[in-house]
């Protein structure tokens, strides 16, 4: 299932953030999304699913990407009734099962893509040579006008 935004919809609100690409700069990634998302009480029960699950992808574009010195791009859209966060980075890609099964409890690593996936509602990630895009997706039930 790919995340769309609604046809029509106008963004609340569209916040980018460049990530260096280094696993100490993780922590302001998760500011960002929580400074972005403070503003808007229906997301408040959301916010942590949306934190963690952007942490995951930008933490995998930074360690399986070590080579890679470009930064991390974060895109965060507050839509009338979803939140939609895209994580790019420029690294060599990546083969993933889409979506992935269940990691085994006793993995080392191999958890990240699983993560996102129980905590948004959508995602989609497009990977090759060029780089990786991970979009996702967390619908919320929008305030009564």
């Amino acid at each position: 299932m790919e995340p769309e935004e609604p046809a029509g919809a106008r963004p609340r609100k569209v916040s980018r953030y460049s990530l260096e690409p280094t696993t100490s700069s993780l922590t302001t990634v998760r500011e960002f999304i929580k400074t972005t998302l403070k503003p808007f009480k229906p997301i408040e029960p959301h916010v942590s699913d949306i934190v963690s699950a952007t942490h995951e992808a930008a933490k995998n574009a930074v360690v399986h990407n070590p080579e890679v010195d470009a930064p991390v791009e974060v895109v965060c859209k507050v839509m009338p009734d979803a939140v939609v966060v895209e994580v790019s980075d420029r690294g060599g890609g990546f083969d993933a099962v889409i979506p992935p099964s269940r990691p085994d409890p006793e993995a080392l690593a191999g958890r990240g893509i699983f993560i996102i996936y129980s905590l948004m509602d959508e995602v989609q990630a497009q990977s090759g040579d060029s780089g990786t895009r991970i979009t996702m997706l967390k619908r919320f039930a929008p305030a009564l006008a």
